[in-house]
């Protein structure tokens, strides 16, 4: 590990004693991941449809643009809407007609017809489904004679939800047997957040610093907020809490009171002058640009320090000992941080442990997370909330 050679002088602080309450020393040895949401982790959920063998051939064309024109499927466009398969030199065409909803398949359930394994049912059948099926497809038109372009079985089958995202999710689905044709447009960036290959978060360079940090998030108990485009800490500190007794104090809330602080603001009169407290005012932070290269390499939702000075956390990554809370973690969001990477999960840890707040819809800010993983067989310190 990197040495954290007089940290003291990066803060611009004298040094301080750390906090009485220490954690077990980070080992040597450790992998870093990203924490992302289950939509890129998790296999991409499957949904029924209904679909109808092809019995004229000569009409596919004819009837995938019919039934694109009065049957679309705005929320399956990333499927292809014919499926051929090869059975014993046999071709079999399967076209989508619609997406069942779980009522549809309650009730297909409770016909329990099945053909070749898959829930069926017939067209010229007698059910109340069937007649609905008959309705549905009559908007085809008279132009094509459905008897004679489809065989009367219908079946169901199983098709993504959505598009998948990873190589994994796509190999994941062409490993069904049942597998139907989806778009798929690999992305290099979170494939690289997956692997870390040629991801400036697995540079040297950047593991240099963040063994660093870490050193100093240890011998604190908390976290440091770093501008990443030349390295230089920003804001260094722990919760206060147990100083204070005011529940809000944890660490995250005190780095960002002293972000402010650097910034000619600040709210908590004890972030002045508390030791182990430090921050770097804006009017001496060095700042410097970013490598074009590296830059041209981010996503654009990644924020950057702006060219006029920095606001709030824009830009800036957070290193944390310990995974935060949600109120912790949504004042980040709120300060605009570009990275949060921590050590030890939390009880009540939002990113990772019982919540990824971070991959929920509909936030107006995204920053991205990374967890420090310790070697397996390593006794990490008991876990804890946050604070």
């Amino acid at each position: 590990m990197l040495p954290p050679s007089h940290p003291e002088k990066l803060l611009g602080e004298e040094p301080c004693e750390p906090p009485a309450k220490k954690s077990k020393k980070i080992s040597t040895n450790w992998n870093l991941e990203a924490v992302l949401g289950e939509h890129l982790t998790q296999p991409v959920p499957l949904i029924p449809v209904l679909t109808a063998t092809v019995k004229d051939k000569r009409a596919t064309s004819k009837l995938v643009k019919k039934l694109s024109n009065v049957l679309p499927i705005p929320s399956l466009q990333h499927l292809k809407r014919v499926n051929s398969s090869q059975d014993g030199g046999k071709t079999s065409i399967l076209l989508i007609l619609w997406e069942l909803s779980q009522k549809c398949l309650d009730v297909l359930n409770e016909m329990k017809v099945v053909v070749d394994e898959n829930l069926s049912i017939s067209r010229s059948g007698l059910s109340a489904y069937a007649t609905t099926c008959n309705e549905r497809l009559s908007v085809v038109g008279p132009d094509v004679d459905l008897d004679t372009a489809l065989e009367d079985q219908l079946n169901v089958v199983f098709v993504a939800s959505f598009q998948p995202v990873t190589r994994a999710q796509y190999n994941t689905l062409r490993t069904s047997p049942d597998y139907w044709p989806t778009n798929f447009h690999p992305e290099k960036y979170i494939e690289s957040q997956l692997n870390g290959e040629g991801h400036d978060m697995w540079s040297d360079l950047i593991r240099g610093r963040m063994e660093r940090y870490m050193d100093m998030c240890q011998a604190r108990g908390g976290g440091v907020v770093v501008d990443p485009s030349h390295g230089g800490v920003i804001a260094s500190g722990h919760g206060t809490t147990s100083m204070t007794s005011h529940p809000l104090h944890h660490t995250s809330m005190v780095l960002v009171d002293l972000i402010a602080r650097s910034q000619g603001g600040g709210a908590w009169d004890h972030t002045a002058n508390t030791l182990g407290l430090s921050f770097t005012p804006t009017t001496s932070n060095t700042s410097s640009s970013p490598d074009p290269s590296e830059v041209s390499s981010l996503p654009a939702s990644l924020s950057c320090v702006p060219s006029s000075g920095p606001y709030l956390c824009t830009g800036y990554d957070v290193y944390l000992l310990r995974e935060p809370c949600h109120m912790c973690s949504m004042a980040l969001l709120h300060m605009r941080a570009r990275r949060v990477v921590y050590c030890m999960p939390s009880m009540d840890g939002s990113l990772g442990s019982v919540d990824l707040l971070h991959a929920r819809e509909g936030l107006n800010h995204r920053y991205e997370v990374y967890r420090v993983r310790r070697p397996e067989g390593a006794v990490d310190c008991d876990k804890e909330s946050c604070s």
